[in-house]
């Protein structure tokens, strides 16, 4: 079973909220080369809300965001 990985740019959050809200699991690329992983709770104009495997929140300014993203299985 393959997987392919879902890339949504930092500027297209709001457009993709919905399916992004409903993964289980993200990867937050920031403009600075850090990466946050966790689940997605909040995505608003101004900024993303994720609870990372730690169950600790962390409220991030879009305008920092690289991109995100996250898995989805492969047809084959």
């Amino acid at each position: 079973m393959g997987k392919r990985q879902i890339r949504i740019a930092g500027t297209r959050l709001q457009q993709h909220a919905p399916e992004l809200l409903e993964q289980s699991a993200v990867q937050v690329v920031l403009r600075s080369r850090v990466v946050l992983a966790g689940k997605l709770l909040q995505v608003s104009p101004d900024n993303i809300t994720v609870l990372d495997m730690r169950r600790s929140k962390h409220v991030l300014p879009t305008d920092q965001i690289q991109e995100v993203i996250y898995d989805i299985e492969a047809v084959w």
